[in-house]
């Protein structure tokens, strides 16, 4: 209770001190034993207002002031389900982040690979509450594969999903933020390995498919800040 006491402290500074207390905030606790990438995803959706909801770390910060304009504009065309980002390091990132993240993003822009790829993550992105209404993020999905409870993969469960069922995704380099860990070269080339083989996993699954949530049969508890 104490840690929500802080939270709901930090949360009502921030309220007044940035947004002139004209936004609705709504703080959802979760206790340890029950949090999971997907289920707190799905939680925050679930009490989310309006048709397009972003996500984005709470250590990730946007590109530039149009970076939220330019990921929704995407939603003009009805086709497109989600719009991703990629991330670049932090000026505090670590070298090898520096190195290993801003060569794969300036490789892929100027190759113009981003558009064909099918990269989304809950780090940064925005989409359609109506198709994730159908298709939640899939709260089975850290007991059917391993290392997907400790390094997630459920975004990228639903990107498919939605390219199988007909949707777009779209990658948006104008939407891309800082976000790093400041972590050694040792750290990112295992972490870079175990997503892989959660990538593999995820892209042999059958699909049109259907995904579980615990919210089909209980509403969050939140509180309206």
């Amino acid at each position: 209770m104490e840690k929500l006491g802080e939270m709901r402290k930090f949360l009502l500074h921030t309220k007044k001190k940035i947004f002139q207390n004209q936004t609705v905030f709504k703080l959802v606790p979760i206790v340890d034993e029950e949090f999971s990438y997907p289920y707190s995803a799905n939680i925050g959706v679930a009490v989310a207002c309006g048709e397009l909801v972003c996500i984005t770390n709470g250590h990730s910060l946007p590109f530039s002031e149009e970076w939220l304009e330019s990921g929704v504009a995407h939603f003009r065309n009805p086709r497109v389900a989600g719009v991703a980002g990629y991330f670049v390091p932090h000026k505090n990132g670590s070298l090898w982040e520096k190195i290993a993240y801003n060569s794969w993003c300036k490789l892929y822009e100027k190759s113009g690979a981003y558009v064909k790829d099918n990269y989304f993550s809950t780090v940064n992105c925005i989409f359609r509450k109506s198709l994730w209404k159908e298709y939640p993020f899939d709260e089975l999905l850290p007991k059917k594969i391993p290392y997907a409870r400790k390094f997630g993969g459920e975004d990228y469960d639903w990107s498919l999903e939605m390219l199988a069922r007909g949707y777009e995704i779209v990658v948006e380099p104008k939407f891309n933020v800082y976000h790093s860990h400041n972590e050694p070269l040792s750290r990112l080339f295992s972490k870079y390995l175990a997503w892989q083989r959660v990538r593999e996993k995820i892209g042999s699954l059958a699909r049109p498919r259907e995904s579980y949530t615990k919210l089909a049969n209980i509403k969050p508890l939140y509180y309206k800040i």
